[in-house]
C-alpha cells in the first residue's frame, strides 16, 4: 500500500478538489458590497459560529465542515482580503486589521453575537486577537491546531521577518501580506488586554502535525498548544492522535462535536433559571 500512496495520491487530490467545489457550489455565497469579499451564512440559531480559516486556505476548503456545524446553529464564513477580489492596502498584515475588518463586516451585515470563534492555523491568531478585542461578543474559542510563535521562530529564523521562502511564490496577495505579518500578528494579539477567564477555549492539536525532519518537536508544539487553555476557567485540550495539520479536513467530526459543545455551553448559561416555587400558605 505505501508503494500505492505517490501514485494515487494526485488523483486523490482532484478528488477533494472536486468535492470541496460541489460543497461550495451548493451554498449560496454572496458578496460584501463594500470590498468584494465573499462570504456564507448557513444555519439558524444563537450562538453565530465564526470560521477563520488558516494562511493561504481558503472558504472552499471548510465548506464541508460548515454544513455539517450549520445543523447546529448559524455560521458565518469569509474570504479574507487579498484572499480574491478584495484588494488590500500594503504588503504585510497584522492581526489587530483582519479583526477590525470582520468586526466592520459583520456589523455591517448585522450579523450579531455572540460567537464561537474557529480558528485553524494562524487563523487561531485572529481568532484569539478577536476574542480579546471584543470579549462581550464571545461566547467561545476553538482553536484547531494553532500557530505557535516559538516553532515559526525556529523554523524560519528569529531576525529577518520579511523574507519569503519560496513556499510563498503560489500564494494570493492576502496570503503573502499575512506571512509578512505573522510576528506582528501575534503582538498584537499579546497586547490586547487578555481574554476573561469565563470565555472557554478548547484547542484541538493534531497528533501527526511534526513530521520529516521535525517530528522529534511534536510533543513540545503540543504542550506549547495545550498553555492557550490555561487561563480558561473552561479550557479544554484535546489531541486527535492520528491527525495532520489539516484537522478540519482528516477528522472534521472532532471539530463538529467541539463545536457543538461551545454552542450548548453558551445556550445553557443564556437560558433563564428557573422560577421558586411559591409557597402554598395552607401548608405552613
Amino acid at each position: 500500500m505505501p508503494l500505492l500512496r505517490p501514485i494515487l495520491a494526485p488523483f486523490l487530490g482532484l478528488t477533494i478538489a472536486l468535492f470541496t467545489a460541489a460543497t461550495m457550489a451548493q451554498a449560496q455565497v454572496h458578496a460584501y458590497s463594500k470590498t468584494n469579499q465573499r462570504f456564507v451564512v448557513m444555519g439558524q440559531g444563537e450562538p453565530t459560529v465564526v470560521v477563520l480559516y488558516g494562511l493561504a486556505s481558503s472558504m472552499q476548503e471548510w465548506m464541508p465542515v460548515v454544513r455539517r456545524i450549520a445543523a447546529q446553529s448559524q455560521v458565518f464564513i469569509y474570504e479574507r482580503r487579498g484572499y480574491g477580489r478584495a484588494p488590500i492596502i500594503g504588503t504585510s498584515r497584522g492581526s489587530a486589521v483582519i479583526v477590525e475588518e470582520l468586526d466592520q463586516m459583520l456589523d455591517d451585515l448585522d450579523i450579531e453575537g455572540p460567537y464561537v470563534l474557529v480558528g485553524h492555523s494562524m487563523g487561531a491568531i485572529y481568532a484569539q486577537t478577536f476574542a480579546r478585542m471584543f470579549p462581550e461578543d464571545t461566547a467561545g474559542l476553538l482553536l484547531v491546531d494553532p500557530s505557535v510563535e516559538q516553532l515559526d521562530r525556529f523554523m524560519m529564523g528569529a531576525d529577518d521577518e520579511t523574507t519569503m521562502p519560496p513556499m510563498t511564490l503560489l500564494m494570493n496577495r492576502g496570503a503573502k501580506a499575512e506571512y509578512r505579518g505573522r510576528r506582528l500578528a501575534v503582538t498584537e494579539r499579546d497586547a490586547a488586554e487578555p481574554l476573561p477567564p469565563h470565555i472557554p477555549v478548547t484547542v484541538l492539536s493534531a497528533g501527526r502535525n511534526m513530521t520529516g525532519g521535525y517530528s522529534d518537536l511534536q510533543e513540545q508544539v503540543t504542550a506549547l498548544q495545550a498553555m492557550m487553555t490555561v487561563d480558561s476557567d473552561g479550557g479544554r485540550h484535546l489531541v486527535v492522535e492520528r491527525a495532520g495539520h489539516n484537522l478540519h479536513r482528516v477528522a472534521p467530526h472532532a471539530v463538529e462535536l467541539e463545536v457543538a459543545r461551545l454552542i450548548a455551553l453558551d445556550r445553557a448559561s443564556e437560558a433563564p433559571a428557573p422560577e421558586a416555587p411559591t409557597p402554598d400558605p395552607d401548608k405552613e
